[in-house]
């Protein structure tokens, strides 16, 4: 078999509105998702099974059967994999808002899709077996750089790219926010019930999980910024059409002590790279 690689994209929630709950209890949403320039990468290969995790942001990730993007290739092979190595370079932090995790898996599915000589295009029916994976994972899968996702995550649909402010200032606390954690903090009284542009459900309980994030988007406001929450947390994000104020955002973070980083709202999904095509 022949070595293949893929990006796996962050993602941004323009906006995240909670409008129900199931009886099994997991929430029904309606958010418009983007992908973002920022990617983790995935290189799949012939040789003994095993998961090898590297990078910036691989910090204490399972390397076992826990870990999402090995859950995505199990979920894309129909089986454990037995002769796949898969290599995860990670540079999307983790417990983010970003959806790395989820990102990872839907790669990871869909390098395995290729390597057994299956289509990498999910039908509805995969769309609902992935979100046992992860409530992202579908939208990841989709192959979409822009969408509204609703249900639990199941239900994916086209939607127009911004037309302007594509460039992303990012800006990573120094702490996580478990999504579970913070929906276990969401009250009912916080349901908008409708999507609503710009909102975001999940941001008062990731604030009383996480009261140092005022101060996070205090800072983000004296830099230069228009912050908003992505998903769950932990990262503000604001957006500019000036790659250039972009730039001094992030310059003005930074000195105020904070990680942060310019990416750009993508314009197309990543593809497969064949690495023996791409070497020859």
């Amino acid at each position: 078999m022949t070595p293949l690689r893929l990006e796996a994209p962050a993602k941004l929630n323009l906006s995240l509105a909670v409008v129900g709950r199931r009886a099994d209890g997991f929430h029904e949403l309606v958010s418009d998702m983007v992908l973002l320039e920022l990617a983790d990468r995935l290189l799949l290969m012939p040789g003994c099974s095993g998961l090898r995790v590297e990078g910036e942001a691989a910090g204490s990730l399972p390397l076992d059967r826990e870990n999402l993007a090995w859950r995505g290739l199990r979920a894309g092979l129909d089986r454990d994999p037995e002769l796949e190595c898969l290599t995860l370079e990670k540079r999307v932090p983790v417990a983010s808002g970003l959806g790395g995790g989820s990102s990872d898996a839907a790669a990871a599915w869909r390098l395995a899709r290729r390597w057994t000589g299956r289509p990498e295009s999910a039908r509805p029916t995969d769309m609902d077996a992935l979100t046992g994976v992860g409530a992202d994972v579908p939208f990841f899968a989709s192959q979409l750089v822009a969408a509204r996702v609703e249900g639990i995550g199941e239900r994916v649909t086209a939607i127009d790219l911004p037309r302007e402010a594509r460039h992303v200032v990012l800006a990573h606390p120094p702490f996580a926010l478990r999504t579970a954690d913070v929906f276990g903090e969401l009250r009912r009284n916080e349901w908008s019930g409708v999507a609503q542009p710009n909102g975001n459900d999940l941001l008062a309980p990731a604030r009383r999980l996480r009261p140092e994030l005022d101060e996070v988007f205090r800072l983000a406001v004296a830099a230069g910024g228009d912050p908003r929450l992505s998903g769950s947390g932990s990262t503000v994000f604001s957006l500019t059409d000036d790659p250039e104020r972009a730039d001094a955002v992030v310059r003005r973070l930074q000195r105020a002590g904070l990680r942060a980083s310019h990416t750009r709202i993508r314009a197309e999904p990543a593809s497969i790279e064949v690495i023996g095509e791409m070497e020859e």
